[in-house]
């Protein structure tokens, strides 16, 4: 009997072993047939974010197209933004276009040869003291992008950056998103939120601020280049809404009276814009993608020309 009954404790223990072993592997099965299908939805809605960003950028691109006038303003259709739209059973996608001309380029600061631009230098000096913020500053985004080794006054060279905690050497060639100059030191967080919406990166060759899109700041630091003109801050002491209300009707200020009598300011100036930025957000069940699209405009042709996930 005794016998028996440790036969039968046995075969109940092995019994208990084998259901906890398939147990194991079961749930090891679903865990992974579940992960599976979380990246086969996520791939999925990944793919048909992109899809959706890309007809975004058709649209952009056809409102541009059809964009003929003469200055480029904030109450042009092509600059209202598309609120949250349902495009299919739990996806949504909203747009906005942003002109990227209405701010400084930070690759003009270095001329077609090489060597620093002094005009652009002097308005981004004046942009970054309007800001509050250290004009050494430009220094460091001069020697960051020039070709040349030797450090302006207040900038700094390979040396600088080889001594960092991760060691590296300059770029030596043009940015092509201005995160990248969070690299330079003093170049903080802080400091990139205060110069977001005044400064961009485009090829060094786009060398005009559309006035019509300028922000206070950008308007006020052009006239770092008018030597005769004394005047003190005036548009970046308006408000945001205040400058949108000013440019209800036509373009503000006009460039005519901007720049008159200041022939450097009226090289750099223009109201017209050839650069673009699309930004698309697209919501796939409770997945969020966002896309930044870097869009041209040559004539009455509009493309895509770089793009970039999340960031800016």
């Amino acid at each position: 009997m005794m016998r028996r009954l440790r036969q039968r404790g046995v075969i109940l223990l092995s019994v208990l072993i084998l259901v906890a072993v398939a147990a194991v592997v079961a749930a090891g099965l679903f865990f992974d047939t579940g992960l599976a299908a979380r990246r086969a939805a996520g791939s999925f809605g990944l793919e048909e974010a992109l899809q959706l960003t890309q007809g975004a950028e058709a649209l952009a691109a056809y409102a541009l197209n059809q964009d003929t006038g003469q200055t480029d303003t904030p109450q042009d259709d092509w600059a209202q933004p598309v609120d949250p739209t349902e495009v299919a059973p739990q996806v949504t996608m909203q747009a906005r276009l942003t002109d990227l001309q209405g701010r400084f380029n930070v690759n003009m600061l270095v001329g077609a040869g090489g060597t620093r631009d002094e005009n652009a230098y002097k308005v981004f000096q004046r942009l970054l003291e309007l800001k509050q913020l250290d004009p050494a500053l430009a220094d460091l985004v001069v020697d960051w992008i020039d070709t040349n080794v030797q450090p302006e006054v207040q900038g700094g060279e390979d040396s600088l950056y080889m001594s960092q905690l991760l060691p590296h050497l300059t770029a030596n060639i043009a940015v092509t998103s201005i995160s990248e100059l969070m690299q330079l030191p003093g170049f903080t967080r802080e400091v990139y939120a205060a110069l977001q919406g005044s400064i961009t990166a485009l090829p060094p060759s786009v060398r005009t601020i559309n006035v019509c899109m300028a922000n206070g700041y950008v308007l006020d630091a052009l006239y770092a280049l008018n030597e005769k003109e004394s005047r003190h801050v005036e548009y970046s002491a308006l408000s945001a809404e205040d400058l949108a209300k000013r440019r209800e009707g036509d373009c503000f200020p006009k460039r005519s009276s901007l720049v008159a009598g200041a022939p450097k300011m009226q090289a750099m100036t223009t109201e017209r814009t050839s650069w673009f930025q699309l930004q698309t957000v697209v919501t796939v069940g409770s997945a969020q993608f966002g896309l930044y699209s870097l869009i041209n405009r040559t004539g009455r042709q509009a493309r895509a020309i770089m793009r970039s996930l999340g960031t800016e």
